[in-house]
């Protein structure tokens, strides 16, 4: 195994170690490998790519809040979707 030195700021290093733990990684180490990982691992397809920037471009930004969800699915379930 080969050693990476990274310095980070210390606000940086906090939240690398507080979701390393909160996802349940051994360590931040394996945390920034996983990154890393599923970066290289998942690129986006150029069909992925196309719907997303159709979604970007498709009008005004929506603020999704709880009563945004809650209105949505009343709307699905009822058959009202436009």
């Amino acid at each position: 195994m080969t050693v990476l030195q990274v310095s980070l700021p210390d606000e940086v290093k906090s939240a690398a170690e507080a979701r390393a733990a909160a996802a349940g990684y051994r360590s931040i180490d394996a945390y920034i490998a996983s990154l890393i990982l599923a970066d290289d691992l998942l690129p986006i397809s150029a069909e992925l790519e196309s719907e997303l920037l159709k979604g970007l471009n498709s009008g005004p930004a929506v603020e999704v809040t709880a009563a945004f969800l809650t209105d949505l699915k009343q709307r699905i379930r009822s058959g009202n979707t436009g």
